[in-house]
């Protein structure tokens, strides 16, 4: 349960706590004042004595106010309340058989219990109390021998019939403001799960788009932002990993350490954004014909390295070649120029020119100096038998 829910449920208890025993108190007051009137009615006249009228006057109001009274102070109100009425029971019964069961009496006092014990403690309760109602009653004929006089006056009779309509009105109408303070708490805890969830799902979006942001970023950190190549940065990592597979497997792998012939002239000749588009035409070339287990990247500068996973050094030869002569007939078009461009490119594979990813490069890289020197515009694989020469 959310904290809010949690929040909603625990207020509503406890304003049904507390604020329930309060109403059923005023209910039961005003049932004792109606039965307060109900019984005088009943005993004027009959010559009952002053000592009875006092027990009358306490048990109609200072009795409910001190039960009141001990209800406050309970850690459990509602469970103090069922006993007050369980003594009502008692105590009703002592009556209705101290004045005779007379019938619409005894009956009203009864019912009057029956529905507040039922409403608020179950039909069980309900039982208790009836059960406690009889105990008084016959506790009280057996001490006393009180004949029973089933017999009630009109104005009695009159007083029960109003008096039980009053208290079930009332006792039903607690019933409906409870059960409406329960339907609020209840719609007031499905709007906040229905909070939660849209807060929920909204949160899920955020999240979503926040490791779509994150992906977003670690990609750009891995790129070069001219040429959309890798960096030098991923190839690092990139290569010690592909290295160790190769090794775990057995497999070859090549790499090409490609330079752009004459660049600082182009750059002089037609500037710096000629240079740029230079470069991204051969980021082009080389996206679109790598390989999906190739890695292009800009090695820095003017410089291109290809990583080639499982690609033995005749086949990386056959692809280099296939490269700078494509390169070479591409025209590039920067304004109202037209540049025609070659590339030089080295080639080292593993195992047979190095078994770590700094020996690989420096012989792809010794293999570059010596296509530079030989010429440009060509492809050299590295030889040890061979070793590059200034011109």
């Amino acid at each position: 349960m959310t904290h809010s829910a949690a929040t909603i449920t625990t207020t509503g208890t406890r304003t049904l706590g507390h604020g329930l025993p309060r109403m059923i108190h005023y209910v039961r007051t005003s049932g004792f004042v109606m039965g307060f009137a109900i019984l005088a009615a009943h005993m004027l006249g009959k010559g009952y004595s002053a000592l009875v009228w006092g027990l009358l006057v306490l048990q109609f109001f200072v009795y409910p106010q001190l039960l009141q009274w001990r209800t406050r102070r309970s850690a459990n109100p509602m469970q103090a309340v069922l006993g007050n009425f369980l003594i009502d029971g008692f105590t009703m019964g002592l009556w209705a058989a101290g004045l005779g069961y007379p019938l619409w009496i005894s009956f009203t006092l009864l019912a009057c219990l029956v529905v507040s014990i039922t409403l608020y403690g179950g039909s069980r309760s309900a039982g208790q109390g009836i059960l406690l109602f009889f105990l008084g009653g016959i506790l009280w004929v057996a001490l006393t021998g009180q004949p029973i006089d089933l017999h009630t006056d009109w104005p009695a009779t009159l007083l029960c019939v109003v008096g039980l309509t009053i208290f079930l009105l009332m006792s039903t109408n607690t019933a409906y403001l409870r059960n409406l303070k329960l339907r609020e708490i209840r719609a007031a805890l499905r709007q906040s799960e229905q909070d939660l969830h849209s807060a929920n799902d909204s949160l899920q979006q955020q999240l979503k788009a926040i490791h779509a942001l994150q992906g977003q970023l670690h990609e750009q950190a891995n790129r070069d932002p001219l040429t959309g190549l890798y960096n030098r940065r991923y190839l690092d990592s990139t290569l010690e990993r592909e290295l160790a597979r190769c090794k775990r497997e057995g497999q070859p792998l090549s790499l090409m350490l490609i330079d752009i012939d004459h660049f600082k002239q182009i750059n002089d000749t037609y500037g710096h954004q000629a240079g740029d588009a230079v470069l991204k035409q051969l980021a082009t070339l080389l996206t679109e014909q790598a390989r999906a287990a190739d890695v292009p990247c800009r090695f820095g500068g003017e410089e291109f390295l290809l990583l080639l996973p499982n690609m033995p050094q005749n086949v990386a030869l056959e692809r280099a070649e296939q490269w700078r002569s494509d390169f070479a007939a591409t025209t590039i078009a920067f304004g109202e120029f037209r540049m025609q461009v070659t590339l030089s490119c080295g080639i080292a594979t593993y195992p047979g020119h190095g078994i770590s990813a700094a020996a690989l490069i420096r012989c792809a890289d010794h293999a570059l100096y010596r296509a530079k020197t030989e010429g440009r515009n060509r492809v050299v694989v590295f030889d040890a038998d061979k070793p590059a020469t200034s011109t």
